[in-house]
């Protein structure tokens, strides 16, 4: 097996300048030239690579293991659902979710979901918006469905299956509206279903 050691020399500066690398008991310099670039000078057969080089002179700036995945960073399913069938009402918050402080998430499910159960007094709009509050930032709907009527069975449905990344303290919420009257009833399934994670 090879016996390597490194020492790094510094000029007057304090800048790293020369390696001297012993390998086997065999002297290697390895200088660095602007014009030619990194330079080794030794034995024939035992010069090490580049990489064992800048490995073993800087490893402050060569990790020796690469972050682990989102995956990898202690991952936590969350999910939650609106389930109910409410009268006519205005547009109303039915979930939020924030992002913890140190953590990040992805969401990978959003649903909205309207049936009408009881006609109202009128035909008017119903609906179901989510929106995404960045941290920070000002809330933008995203994904919204509606239906202007006044028939049991009238439905609204919608889904997104993609992955959104969310950063810390960022939020989505979850909103339903019903604007045919306080008789009305109308069925919601609404939610979402996300992977949180160490950021």
């Amino acid at each position: 097996m090879d016996k390597i050691s490194v020492k790094v020399l510094r000029d007057l500066a304090n800048n790293p300048s020369i390696v001297e690398i012993m390998k086997n008991n065999r002297k290697i310099t390895a200088t660095f030239d602007p014009t030619t670039g990194l330079v080794l000078e030794g034995p024939a057969g035992h010069l090490p690579s580049v990489a064992e080089i800048l490995q073993m002179a800087y490893p402050f700036e060569m990790p020796s293991f690469a972050r682990p995945a989102w995956y990898d960073r202690n991952p936590q399913s969350k999910a939650d659902l609106y389930l109910a069938t409410v009268e006519g009402h205005a547009l109303t918050k039915r979930l939020e979710y924030t992002v913890p402080s140190d953590k990040k998430a992805l969401v990978e499910v959003l649903c909205i979901e309207g049936i009408r159960t009881v006609a109202g007094a009128g035909v008017d709009w119903i609906g179901a918006r989510i929106a995404l509050r960045p941290a920070g930032g000002a809330t933008t709907v995203f994904l919204a469905e509606h239906i202007h009527g006044n028939t049991v069975g009238d439905k609204l449905k919608t889904s997104l299956g993609a992955t959104m990344p969310l950063q810390e303290d960022d939020k989505i919420s979850v909103y339903t509206l019903d604007n045919t009257g306080a008789a009305s009833r109308v069925q919601w399934t609404c939610g979402y279903k996300l992977t949180e994670f160490d950021a």
